[in-house]
C-alpha cells in the first residue's frame, strides 16, 4: 500500500512535492518546534550579517581611498616651499615700486598742467588782491577786444570774460585765488577764438552753479568715477580741483573750428569739454534741377576748357555750443616718494 502512493507520475515529477513530502514536512515542524525556529533564526541571522559584512567591507574600501588621497595630499604639502617665498617676495616688492615710481611720473606731468594766478595777483598785499584781480581782468577785456577787431573775428556786445559781475563790483578776498586761476584759462580761451579770423561768438559766459568756488573731487560732492581713491601704495592718486565751467557758442567754417579744437586739445591747462553741439548753418541741401556746371575761363591755346563739379558741402560755416570744465592740479604738499 505504502508504494502505491509513491508511484511514478511523468508529468508531475518536477513540478511539485508530493501530498506525502508536504504531509512529511508539516508533521516535522509541527512536532520538532524548537529546533524549526532555531533553524529560521539562523537562516534570517545568517543573511543579516551577510548584509552587515558586506556594508562594512564597502565603507572599508572608500575610507581607505580617502585616506589615501589625503595621505597624497599632506605628503605633497609636506614638501612644498614656505609661501610667501623670497622670490615672491622680491616680485611684490619690485612691483609695488615700479606702480609708485609710474604713479610719481604721473604726478609729476599732471603738475605741468597747474593753473598758476593771473600775474602778480598774489603777490599783492591781501587787502590790495580784490582790486589788482579788477584791474587785471578790466585790462585783458580791452586787450582781447583790440585782438579781435584786428583779426577780424566777433565778441558778443557785453563780452567781459565771462566776469561781468566784477566789472563795477570787487571780489570778496576768499573769491580773489579762484577767480585769479579762472581769469588765467578764462584768458588763454578768449584769446585762442579772438585771434580766428571770420569767428563769431555769440555767448562766452560761466557757469555760476558750479563755480562758485572750486570744489575738489576727492569729497562726497564728486561724480563717483572721480571720487578719491587711495591706492594700495598708501598714497591717494586724485589730486586735481574743477575750477569753474565756461559755456561758449560760436560760428565759424570748418577750418576754424578745427583750429579751435587743436588749440584746445593742446592747451597749457586741462581743457575737458564735457559737452559740444555742431549744427550745420544750411539746413537745406542744394537743388538737384540746379545748374551744376561751372564756369571756366577758356585756355589760351584754344583747348577745351575743364569743367569743374561745384563744392556743394564743405563751405557752410558751423553753429557749435560747447561747455568745457577748467581742471586744476594744485601743488602736492606729500610727494610720495619713489621706492627703491
Amino acid at each position: 500500500m505504502g508504494l502505491s502512493v509513491l508511484a511514478y507520475h511523468p508529468t508531475s515529477q518536477f513540478s511539485r512535492p508530493s501530498p506525502l513530502i508536504r504531509m512529511n514536512i508539516k508533521t516535522w515542524l509541527s512536532e520538532n518546534r524548537l529546533p524549526a525556529a532555531l533553524a529560521g533564526v539562523f537562516v534570517i541571522a545568517a543573511g543579516g550579517l551577510g548584509y552587515l559584512t558586506w556594508s562594512a567591507w564597502d565603507d572599508y574600501g572608500a575610507a581607505t581611498d580617502d585616506y589615501n588621497a589625503k595621505a597624497s595630499d599632506l605628503d605633497r604639502l609636506a614638501h612644498q616651499s614656505i609661501f610667501p617665498s623670497t622670490s615672491n617676495l622680491e616680485k611684490l616688492e619690485d612691483t609695488l615700486a615700479k606702480n609708485q615710481a609710474s604713479l610719481s611720473k604721473l604726478t609729476t606731468a599732471l603738475q605741468e598742467y597747474r593753473i598758476p594766478f593771473f600775474g602778480d595777483i598774489e603777490k599783492a598785499k591781501p587787502q590790495d588782491q580784490p582790486q589788482s584781480f579788477q584791474d587785471a581782468l578790466r585790462t585783458q577785456v580791452t586787450a582781447i577786444k583790440s585782438l579781435s577787431t584786428s583779426s577780424g573775428s566777433t565778441l558778443p556786445q557785453n563780452f567781459y570774460l565771462g566776469l561781468d559781475e566784477y566789472e563795477n563790483q570787487l571780489p570778496k578776498q576768499e573769491e580773489v585765488d579762484n577767480l585769479s586761476k579762472q581769469l588765467t584759462a578764462l584768458n588763454w580761451i578768449a584769446r585762442t577764438l579772438a585771434g580766428q579770423r571770420g569767428l563769431s561768438v555769440s555767448d562766452f559766459a560761466r557757469i555760476p552753479s558750479e563755480t562758485a568756488s572750486a570744489k575738489t573731487y576727492s569729497g562726497i560732492n564728486g561724480p563717483r568715477s572721480l571720487r578719491n581713491r587711495t591706492s594700495p601704495l598708501g598714497s591717494s592718486v586724485d589730486a586735481y580741483e574743477s575750477v569753474g565751467n565756461l559755456q561758449i557758442a560760436l560760428r565759424c567754417d570748418q577750418s576754424a573750428f578745427r583750429e579751435v579744437l587743436n588749440a584746445i586739445s593742446s592747451a597749457p591747462y586741462l581743457l575737458v569739454i564735457e559737452d559740444m553741439k555742431i549744427q550745420n548753418s544750411v539746413t537745406e541741401p542744394p537743388r538737384k534741377d540746379a545748374d551744376t556746371s561751372a564756369s571756366s575761363d577758356a585756355p589760351s591755346d584754344g583747348s577745351t576748357a575743364v569743367r569743374r563739379l561745384p563744392i556743394i558741402v564743405g563751405r557752410e560755416l558751423v553753429d557749435v555750443r560747447m561747455k568745457i570744465r577748467i581742471v586744476n592740479f594744485p601743488a602736492r604738499t606729500n610727494q610720495p616718494e619713489t621706492s627703491k
